[in-house]
């Protein structure tokens, strides 16, 4: 259960080539809006509840089971996909050919965003 706890947005990188990637719109980008961001994670075996404040994304709150359908939004866009793990890191695909990957790397959780050939990274901690 490495997932649950409350997470803040410490630092980000490549997230200008993604966003260009998926297409986002110039006043939606500003990934310096990120900071300060949290997202609070209740994980249950297979079964999460997110908790998103601020940040590029909606602020609200969405469940998912791993092996199921997956919706949410990034950078404004709503997606749709399935959640796998890979290991220890629970990995979604999107229909659109968007890739998050949230993976625990020391004492932050990492969100590992692909799409159009191009990576970025948020970095959490507590």
């Amino acid at each position: 259960m490495a997932f649950n706890g409350k997470w803040t947005v410490s630092r980000f990188e490549g997230l200008n080539d993604v966003m260009d990637a998926y297409g986002v719109a110039a006043d939606k980008r500003d990934p310096t809006k990120l900071q300060g961001g949290s997202v609070e994670i209740k994980q249950d075996g297979d079964n999460f509840t997110f908790t998103a404040t601020g940040g590029l994304g909606k602020s609200g709150t969405h469940t998912m089971t791993v092996g199921g359908p997956s919706e949410g939004e990034l950078f404004g866009k709503a997606y749709s996909g399935t959640t796998a793990w890979e290991g220890d890191v629970l990995v979604f695909k999107g229909k659109s050919g968007v890739v998050l990957k949230r993976s625990i790397e020391g004492a932050n959780l990492v969100y590992t965003i692909e799409f159009g050939g191009k990576t970025g990274k948020v970095f959490l901690s507590k």
